[in-house]
C-alpha cells in the first residue's frame, strides 16, 4: 500500500523502488535470438481495428503505466473508441452516490470518481479522454455482489470478475450494441484465458460478450530504478532491443510476456529505461502532449508537495501535476496539459496560500 500512495505523491523513488530486489538466480531469461520488436501504440491500434474492446493493464504502483494508458486511449480515438471503463472508478453505493458516468468535458473532475484517481496522472488521462468526447462507466463489483463472509479466495475473485463482466455489459455492451470500449484494469484482469487465480475478468467478458477483446500487459514489464534488480524478461528486452519508446516483442508470431501471462494476453508492452528531466521522470516529460514549465517558488526549509492545479476546476479534484520537493528549492518544474494553473505548496502544516498564475499554450 505505501508504494501505491508514493505514487499518488509523484515520489517514484518510493512506488517504484521500495520492494525491489535482484531477481532470483534460478529464473531464465527468454530466448530472444530471431524475435523482432514494434512501436506498441503502433502494434495496438492496428490489432484495435478488429475489435471493439481494447483491454489494458496496470501496476497499481507505477504512474507511468497510467501515462501510457492515456497514449493508448489518445490513439484510439480516431478508431471510433467512444467508452473508457476502468476498474478503480467507484462502483454505485448508498451514499454519497457519484459516478463517473457524470462526469463530461469541462466539469470538475471529482477525487471520489476513483481511488487510483487520486494520482495526477490519472486524473489528467480521464480530463483527457472527457476533452476528446469518450464516455465513461464504471463496472465494479458491487457491495451486494460480494460473496458471504467466509467464502475463500478463490470463490472471492471468482465473484469479482464474474460481476466486472455482468456489470461491464450492463453498463455498456446491453444499451450501446455499437461502442467500442477502452478498457483499464490492474494485473491479472487482464487475462483472456484461464491462469492462476482461475477465470479473470477479460476471459468472462470474452466469454459473455462473445466479442474476442486486445487484451495487452505492461505491469510487470517495468524497468527498476536500479538495472541490477531489472525482472529477467525485462533485462532480456532491454539489451537486445535497447527501446527509446514502448515496444511490444515477439518471436515466431508469439509475443514475448512477463512468465506468469505468457499466452494469457495478446500483446506485451515493455517500456524503456528513461533519463530524468529536471528533476522529473523522462516517460513524463516525453508526453507530447504536456508542456515543460518552470516557475519560482516561495523556498522552505522543509520537504512540500508543490502541486499545479487548474483554475478551471480550483481545488475539486487531484492537481493536474504535483511531486514533492527538497527543502529550499527556489523553482519547480512541472509538465501540463494546455490550461490556466494556480499553484501551492502543501507541508506537515497544511496546504499554505496560493500562488501565481500560468497560462500554458
Amino acid at each position: 500500500m505505501l508504494s501505491q500512495f508514493a505514487s499518488f505523491l509523484g515520489d517514484e523513488e518510493t512506488a517504484i523502488g521500495l520492494d525491489e530486489r535482484p531477481p532470483r538466480p534460478s529464473v531464465v531469461p527468454p530466448d530472444l535470438e530471431g524475435a523482432v520488436a514494434r512501436d506498441a501504440i503502433e502494434a495496438i491500434t492496428e490489432a484495435a481495428r478488429d475489435t471493439r474492446i481494447v483491454i489494458l493493464n496496470e501496476a497499481h504502483n507505477v504512474s507511468a503505466h497510467r501515462a501510457f494508458a492515456a497514449r493508448v486511449m489518445r490513439a484510439l480515438r480516431p478508431l471510433g473508441y467512444d467508452w473508457f471503463a476502468a476498474e478503480t472508478f467507484t462502483q454505485p453505493q448508498p451514499v454519497p452516490l457519484v459516478r463517473i458516468g457524470a462526469y463530461t468535458k469541462g466539469a470538475p473532475f471529482l477525487a471520489s470518481y476513483g481511488y487510483y484517481t487520486h494520482d495526477p496522472v490519472f486524473a489528467e488521462m480521464v480530463r483527457e479522454a472527457a476533452r476528446l468526447d469518450y464516455r465513461f462507466s464504471d463496472y465494479e463489483q458491487r457491495f451486494d455482489q460480494r460473496t458471504p463472509e467466509g467464502a475463500d479466495s478463490a470463490a472471492q475473485i471468482a465473484a469479482r470478475e464474474e460481476a466486472q463482466a455482468d456489470n461491464l455489459i450492463a453498463n455498456i455492451l446491453s444499451t450501446h450494441p455499437e461502442a467500442r470500449v477502452f478498457i483499464y484494469v490492474g494485473y491479472s484482469h487482464a487475462m483472456e484465458v484461464e491462469g492462476r487465480g482461475g477465470l479473470w475478468f477479460a476471459a468472462r467478458l470474452k466469454a459473455k460478450a462473445g466479442i474476442d477483446p486486445l487484451t495487452i500487459e505492461q505491469s510487470r514489464n517495468w524497468p527498476a530504478l536500479a538495472p541490477e534488480n531489472d525482472a529477467p524478461h525485462v533485462a532480456a528486452v532491454l539489451a537486445r532491443f535497447a527501446p527509446e519508446a514502448p515496444i511490444v516483442v515477439s518471436k515466431d508470431g508469439e509475443s514475448i510476456a512477463t512468465p506468469n501471462y505468457a499466452g494469457k494476453m495478446d500483446l506485451s508492452v515493455f517500456h524503456p529505461r528513461m533519463t530524468p528531466v529536471a528533476g522529473r521522470p523522462g516517460w513524463l516529460a516525453a508526453d507530447p502532449e504536456r508542456r515543460r514549465v518552470m516557475i519560482k517558488v516561495p523556498p522552505l526549509d522543509e520537504q512540500v508537495l508543490i502541486q499545479a492545479l487548474s483554475m478551471a476546476e480550483t481545488t475539486a479534484g487531484p492537481p493536474s501535476d504535483h511531486y514533492l520537493l527538497p527543502p529550499g528549492a527556489p523553482e519547480a518544474t512541472f509538465f501540463l496539459h494546455p490550461g490556466r494553473y494556480f499553484f501551492r505548496q502543501e507541508t506537515v502544516a497544511g496546504i499554505q496560500p496560493a500562488f501565481g498564475a500560468l497560462r500554458v499554450d
